[in-house]
């Protein structure tokens, strides 16, 4: 594929140690529930190394996405008490939790992928504009219209990839669930990212589906691609080379 250049100001352009990836520590969040304090991360601790596939496992309010939203930078970390020890988030040795807004954001469009539950398409683009528009929003306007013919021919590739290389046309309503999370994957993919992240990816789709999904995270990551996956499901963890238990807001073992 080919790849559009990142910023050259940006650290995160720059290449990672033999250390992981992204390396978190100490992660804590308390929701407000009126005036109740409702903890959820109670400080997790991850590390994920390149060419993994990890899954985050868990009954529900265990702090599974809560989790998932820090890693990729939708959401902060609490502020330590003062007998705490600080929360960070390394991505290839940059602290995300103390990144500039410009840098958090270069993480955000282009190093880190999401697949979310429920897609997220946009009902009024076809199924190439859905994918397409990642990219136009990593880049910018102008860059993404000097790069567009690299950028749909890349998008063109991903949907053939996940078998949808013959609905570039269609709008999200004209797709089944599973046709639409496969345009959601190709989507979270479009800016090479290093890290895909994916929230109860065949939670919405019936088992015959979601395992197809789940087939296509398996070739995904036979590739080289880095991932971390929040489940419920014992079958779906089993799948990634490592399971992280997270019950009550704590990593109960990995």
């Amino acid at each position: 594929m080919t790849a559009v250049a990142p910023p050259k100001a940006s650290p995160l352009a720059t290449s990672a140690s033999d250390g992981p990836i992204l390396h978190a520590q100490n992660l804590r969040k308390t929701y407000k529930l009126g005036r109740i304090k409702v903890p959820v991360l109670r400080g997790v601790d991850l590390q994920i190394r390149t060419g993994q596939s990890i899954a985050v496992l868990g009954a529900s309010g265990s702090g599974k996405s809560t989790l998932l939203h820090l890693l990729g930078g939708l959401d902060h970390a609490d502020k330590p008490s003062a007998d705490a020890p600080p929360p960070s988030i390394l991505f290839k040795g940059t602290d995300l939790l103390k990144a500039s807004t410009r840098t958090l954001d270069t993480f955000r469009r282009r190093r880190v992928g999401f697949v979310f539950q429920f897609y997220h398409l946009l009902p009024e683009l076809s199924v190439l504009q859905n994918v397409t528009v990642a990219a136009m929003a990593a880049t910018g306007a102008f860059e993404y219209w000097a790069n567009r013919s690299a950028i749909r021919t890349r998008a063109m590739k991903l949907l053939e990839r996940v078998g949808l290389g013959h609905r570039i046309m269609h709008r999200p309503a004209e797709l089944s669930g599973g046709e639409r999370q496969r345009v959601a994957i190709a989507r979270a993919l479009i800016n090479e990212p290093d890290l895909l992240l994916a929230d109860e990816p065949t939670g919405n789709l019936d088992r015959n589906t979601g395992a197809s999904i789940l087939d296509l995270f398996s070739d995904l990551h036979r590739s080289g691609q880095t991932m971390v996956v929040v489940t419920h499901d014992e079958s779906t963890a089993s799948r990634c080379d490592r399971i992280v238990r997270l019950v009550d807001g704590r990593v109960q073992n990995s």
